[in-house]
């Protein structure tokens, strides 16, 4: 399965501005919908893990509208996220970042460990930085998150 993120209007099945209950429809074919709120008074999210490790989640704005998808690196190989022909999980960060930045400028963010792409409406997250060329730990985005609009300017 190919997920295409296609911003400001799709990440694969979820479509920014969907409602919740089209989201759940969706997540339904990856498996069960959980309600994940981060604080209280916050807006729920819903998130879906699927067999092969695959994570989606939507966030919704003050319209009760999805505005945010984020994706977590599938354990399995069996789904491939990509943007504009470029693999995010199994290019490495590095070469990811330059062809990013080659489109739009990029922001480094946490040291290294997130960067985004405003103009794109991409962010993307690793846990760890690789400590040489040979280390595999933070040589790949664990997560990518495509928002609509004005998004990055309320986070």
């Amino acid at each position: 399965m190919i997920i295409e993120l296609n911003p400001p209007l799709s990440a694969g099945p979820l479509h920014l501005d969907m409602t919740g209950d089209e989201v759940i429809a969706v997540m339904r074919q990856f498996g069960e919908p959980e309600v994940l709120c981060r604080a209280a008074g916050e807006r729920p999210e819903w998130g879906v893990s699927d067999s092969n490790g695959l994570f989606l989640r939507a966030d919704f704005g003050p319209d009760d509208r999805v505005s945010a998808v984020e994706i977590g690196r599938p354990t399995e190989p069996v789904v491939t996220v990509t943007y504009d022909g470029l693999d995010i999980f199994q290019t490495a960060a590095s070469e990811l970042v330059e062809a990013l930045s080659r489109k739009t400028w990029t922001v480094e963010k946490e040291n290294g460990h997130s960067f985004i792409a405003p103009d794109l409406l991409l962010a993307l997250w690793r846990p760890t930085i690789p400590e040489g060329l040979d280390d595999a730990d933070g040589k790949y985005f664990e997560s990518v998150l495509m928002a609509r609009p004005g998004y990055y300017e309320q986070a």
